[in-house]
């Protein structure tokens, strides 16, 4: 990471054309490099077919079409018209899904709940501008746990259904708390998901979300201000959230290296210390290696040096990111999913307490499976490491 950045495409000489446009295209502006290298790709030799099929797996399509426009570059008119088709149905979907977020939110303030918007739409507006500019399906929220039982009654006036009872969201104790909460709305299927300091369960040390909510800035939307977390604690969010999903996405990367460049003033030292106490400082140093390897984000001394020590982040950042340029099928049985896990930590013992920890705690799938009195609530932690086992074991997908 000392050498100089070289290109995108003089590092991706092995891989596809598709790939090479599509990291060319993951940022929300290109520098006059950055163009002439879209312009060149464009015009050699493209399966756009594939191209297409990739940029919608790595939720690219809107920056991909964003940049063929501005380009004016010579793209096969059928071709242009599915690209902008597909860009103008997300557009629709983001902003319904803005407008159900400034919804929900306004539903938690009346009712004094403490949330912050996390991804979607705010991680869209911060880090490319707009709403319509990233791809995103579904809500996240963060809150306390214990607004949950006040969530649920909000939720529920606004016609949204919660796929547990609602004794789950009246739960205290941890091992009766489920992994995620999830609602959808009863006629237009909007999902939502509710996360709290207990549902975050890949953070290896429970995060202070009430210290976070106090930290949080407030984004404009739609003539709103909403809040949002500080750029450091988004950082951490989105480097624990990429480790967590294995960096299946080229987007996930893309979001790292944009709330970087457009958030000036980061505070390196608040963010280094915090990620230390959270146990966390391998997956920043995963997050911000992958940016710089892909995407040449450059990044602060105090963070290369970090980097630069830590020999299984750079092991896995070549490896990661040969996966996410080349399309080549992640390594995901359980036994290569379980010495990942124990790798994110920095320490082996940590690792290993973190890996038995998320192999034993039930996520919502489980809780699911059965509805096992409350009482029983132990038992659940029974459950995982069998379901775990019978989807991981034979299976050899790239992770999306």
């Amino acid at each position: 990471m000392k050498e100089p950045c070289l290109p995108v495409a003089d590092r991706c000489n092995e891989k596809s054309a598709e790939m090479q446009l599509l990291a060319t295209c993951a940022r929300e502006q290109l520098n006059d490099a950055e163009r002439s290298r879209l312009s060149e790709l464009v015009a050699g030799k493209l399966d756009w077919a594939l191209l297409l099929r990739l940029a919608d797996e790595d939720g690219l399509l809107p920056l991909l079409h964003k940049h063929l426009v501005d380009a004016d570059a010579r793209i096969p008119p059928d071709v242009m018209k599915e690209i902008s088709e597909q860009s103008r149905e997300n557009a629709m979907r983001g902003l319904f899904l803005t407008a159900e977020l400034l919804r929900v939110l306004d539903k938690f303030r009346e009712r004094d709940i403490q949330a912050v918007p996390y991804k979607g739409p705010v991680l869209a507006a911060r880090a490319y501008g707009s709403p319509t500019l990233r791809q995103f399906d579904d809500l996240d929220i963060v809150t306390p746990q214990g607004f949950m039982p006040a969530v649920y009654d909000a939720m529920e006036s606004l016609d949204y259904q919660a796929r547990l009872s609602r004794q789950r969201f009246t739960a205290t104790d941890p091992r009766a708390i489920p992994g995620e909460y999830v609602f959808v709305h009863k006629t237009h299927r909007a999902m939502v998901e509710l996360h709290t300091e207990h549902t975050l369960r890949h953070f290896p040390v429970r995060p202070d979300i009430e210290g976070m909510i106090r930290r949080a800035v407030s984004v404009r939307m739609d003539g709103k201000d909403v809040p949002a977390f500080a750029a450091e604690d988004t950082l951490l969010m989105l480097a624990v959230h990429g480790a967590k999903d294995f960096w299946g996405r080229l987007i996930w990367v893309a979001d790292v290296a944009e709330i970087v460049k457009q958030t000036p003033g980061i505070d390196w030292q608040v963010l280094i210390a915090e990620a230390k106490r959270l146990k966390v400082t391998r997956m920043l140093n995963l997050a911000f290696s992958l940016a710089h390897e892909i995407l040449d984000l450059e990044i602060p001394p105090e963070i290369v040096e970090q980097v630069e020590s830590d020999e299984t982040a750079k092991l896995l950042t070549r490896q990661l990111s040969k996966q996410l340029m080349s399309g080549e099928t992640a390594a995901n049985g359980v036994v290569q999913r379980s010495l990942y896990r124990i790798r994110m930590t920095g320490g082996l013992w940590d690792g290993i307490r973190y890996w038995a920890r998320l192999s034993t705690a039930p996520a919502e799938e489980d809780w699911e499976m059965t509805d096992v009195p409350k009482r029983f609530s132990r038992s659940y932690v029974f459950l995982r490491p069998f379901r775990l086992w019978k989807k991981y074991a034979q299976r050899g997908s790239r992770e999306g």
